[in-house]
């Protein structure tokens, strides 16, 4: 058997034929691309939900129905958006075990959401089973145009679980409007720059998404208790959403960042309460 010397003395049909590989400079340049895409991909199972879907469905739904809505969204399994558990698809019965609510009541919501088209139902035989409207959430392929949020699956199914429908539902609506790079509830979602990201205060949130000043105020508090939401506050308050929730990027936030953003021109000159 050749030597590793004698091999790199030797010819290249050589090598090969002692069961060696050889690569031309740009094959290896790839290579060591792909691997650091490899690394920088998210490990973390989620859905895509498609940011210009989630705002046009916050309008025509009720708190409680979008709530439903984003815990249904938990169990997303297919780029078709079925409802999927244990490699098992869901109907009624089940995600009512799931969800820790009665079959009745799953149906009656689920109902509605159909009748909006948010949710599909599939009869096969006697059982049906449901799954998620594609232009609003999907997994297993990327989305085609316009942004959209990764939603973590584990994270969301421990939410649920702890949060009451109306809280899910605020925290679906909040989708949208969190900030692509600082997680900061704002006007401006997607600019990077952070003199320039613009904050909400609860009256403008309230208004933007037509929830009652009231209630916004109510489930804000218990988002933050119950840690799906943060507060930050110096001379005015920023939200953020955990990025345990949801992402557009693989980068977590930094206090020095958030409190740049609370700072600049365009919002220490608001009023900023929550």
């Amino acid at each position: 058997m050749a030597t590793g010397k004698e091999l790199l003395n030797g010819s290249v049909s050589e090598l090969v034929l002692a069961g060696g590989e050889v690569k031309l400079p740009s094959r290896v340049r790839s290579d060591e691309a792909y691997k650091r895409k490899v690394s920088q991909q998210d490990p973390r199972g989620f859905v895509q939900v498609k940011d210009g879907g989630v705002k046009p469905v916050s309008k025509t739904l009720t708190l409680t129905q979008a709530g439903t809505l984003l815990s249904l969204i938990a169990y997303v399994g297919d780029a078709e958006g079925t409802l999927i558990h244990n490699g098992e698809k869901l109907g009624a019965e089940k995600l009512s075990k799931l969800l820790g609510v009665s079959k009745r009541s799953i149906q009656t919501n689920i109902s509605e959401l159909v009748n909006f088209g948010y949710v599909l139902a599939h009869k096969e035989g006697r059982k049906v089973y449901y799954s998620v409207n594609g232009k609003l959430a999907l997994r297993g392929k990327k989305a085609e145009e316009g942004f959209f949020s990764k939603v973590y699956i584990v994270k969301l199914r421990e939410l649920s679980k702890k949060l009451t429908p109306q809280e899910l539902g605020l925290l679906f609506n909040m989708i949208p409007y969190f900030n692509t790079r600082y997680y900061t509830l704002c006007r401006n979602p997607y600019e990077l720059d952070p003199s320039k990201v613009e904050l909400f205060d609860r009256e403008r949130f309230a208004e933007e998404i037509g929830v009652s000043l009231v209630q916004v105020k109510r489930l804000i508090t218990n988002l933050m208790k119950k840690q799906a939401l943060v507060g930050i506050r110096t001379c005015r308050t920023a939200i953020i959403i955990t990025p345990k929730l949801v992402s557009r990027q693989n980068k977590f936030v930094e206090l020095e960042e958030v409190t740049d953003i609370i700072g600049n021109e365009l919002n220490v000159r608001e009023r900023m309460e929550w």
